[in-house]
């Protein structure tokens, strides 16, 4: 039987777990209750219509493009979430073998879309419901104009449901965390594809991730997508500076706000 399976019939946004998250109250003493496991995006949960162009700005193949925004999407999320939390990257964590368990991840993931209509259900089963702070932050964040320059959808988000039994008691024994970050796709998408507007790099993108929060034991807790509009930059630098930095920043502020 799935070790994950029971992630259909979990609640999202598990307020007793979140009440307790990052907090020096939270009663495990066998876990640091500050530490996340980031673990980035699978390389084939990369989507973009962009690439050709970055490609051609950056004077870079677009295989080294797409491992360049990777690279630079996990350092940005690492360093904003540092700054709050002791995190521990799988894929830059050489002295654990980070990189060995997170391909293990890799292998066992499968990957399915979550709904905001399942969210409710699960809530509504559960009797769990985000704090009245959680509640204002979201809202704040919620998607009003199209025109808006950062958003929050809990609506079709790629889970990745883990269907290997041990997975989770191995890694907590290995790393003793509390939460595991999950950045389960990238997406890259370009408005104005008119010909002329393209000529003359008069177009705006949107950045969006997909991510799933776990606790210690495989319950995910939260599962949403960030979405930040951008410009018609094609330097990769430059992306990462402005829009994948900021993307980070707003990752960290969700999962503090979400603990308190």
């Amino acid at each position: 039987m799935l070790r994950f399976l029971p992630i259909l019939s979990l609640c999202i946004t598990a307020a007793h777990a979140q009440t307790n998250m990052l907090s020096p109250s939270v009663t495990d003493s066998t876990a640091t209750a500050s530490k996340i496991l980031l673990v980035p995006f699978q390389p084939m949960m990369y989507f973009s219509d962009a690439d050709q162009d970055i490609s051609r700005f950056s004077k870079m193949g677009e295989p080294q493009i797409r491992n360049q925004l990777r690279d630079q999407l996990d350092l940005n999320v690492y360093h904003q979430l540092l700054s709050a939390f002791d995190v521990v990257d799988l894929w830059r964590s050489n002295s654990l073998d980070g990189e060995k368990d997170l391909n293990r991840i890799y292998a066992c993931t499968r990957y399915t879309i979550y709904s905001s209509k399942q969210k409710k259900e699960l809530t509504q089963e559960k009797g769990r419901y985000e704090s009245s702070r959680e509640k204002l932050f979201l809202e704040k964040y919620s998607r009003k104009s199209k025109d808006q320059a950062f958003w929050i959808c809990d609506s079709a988000v790629m889970l990745g449901m883990l269907t290997e039994r041990d997975i989770f008691p191995y890694l907590f024994r290995k790393y003793n965390h509390q939460y595991i970050l999950y950045i389960t796709q990238f997406e890259i998408g370009t408005s104005n594809k008119n010909t002329i507007e393209w000529l003359k790099q008069d177009y705006n993108r949107e950045y969006t991730i997909h991510y799933n929060l776990f606790d210690k034991t495989g319950e995910l807790l939260r599962a949403e997508t960030l979405t930040i509009k951008a410009g018609p930059e094609n330097n990769v630098n430059q992306i990462a500076e402005l829009y994948l930095r900021a993307i980070g920043a707003r990752l960290k502020e969700i999962l503090i706000v979400a603990g308190k």
